[in-house]
């Protein structure tokens, strides 16, 4: 069961970078988004380079949440190790952790969030104060997220081995 609120943790993490993240520095979406939303933000004239305090909202939200996600894991794994778990158990507990941040990610994150809600004009309007004549932007799907899945595997199994070797 903790292993399920270690992984929403995650995922409140991830939404709430994305989501302060395109709103402070809507640069960062240069990144993540397919070239028609690329466009679009060009159309409306989000640039690409930073200013001065987009580089600084970027620094400090990226070192916050990555901060936030190495106590999360080391939480988890120092509580699984104390309580008692094995390798397989805590390898687990992390491919749990990953996975549900990665599929939210894929699937509300990426998908239904940039093409069934207005999200993005909403951060059109918000950055331009212009009226966007699109709300909405096809999925981001790169084809690599089977093979994100299949790392994360790999990950959790060292991590596991890391905090059992460290903590015992």
């Amino acid at each position: 069961m903790l292993s399920f609120l270690y992984g929403l943790i995650g995922i409140i993490l991830l939404t709430a970078y994305c989501l302060i993240g395109a709103f402070a520095a809507p640069q960062i979406a240069y990144w993540t988004m397919t070239p028609n939303a690329q466009k679009l933000l060009e159309e409306y004239g989000i640039s690409r380079k930073f200013n001065l305090k987009g580089k600084i909202s970027f620094a400090i939200l990226t070192a916050v949440i990555c901060a936030l996600y190495l106590i999360t894991i080391i939480s988890a794994g120092k509580q699984g190790v104390n309580s008692g778990m094995n390798f397989w158990q805590l390898s687990i507990r992390f491919v749990i952790f990953f996975w549900m941040i990665s599929i939210f990610d894929a699937v509300v994150l990426d998908w239904w969030m940039f093409t069934k809600t207005r999200i993005f004009g909403i951060l059109l309007k918000q950055k331009t104060g212009k009226t966007p004549s699109v709300w909405s932007v096809e999925p981001q799907w790169d084809g690599k997220e089977i093979h994100k899945l299949i790392i994360e595997v790999f990950v959790s199994a060292a991590l596991a081995w890391i905090f059992l070797k460290v903590m015992k």
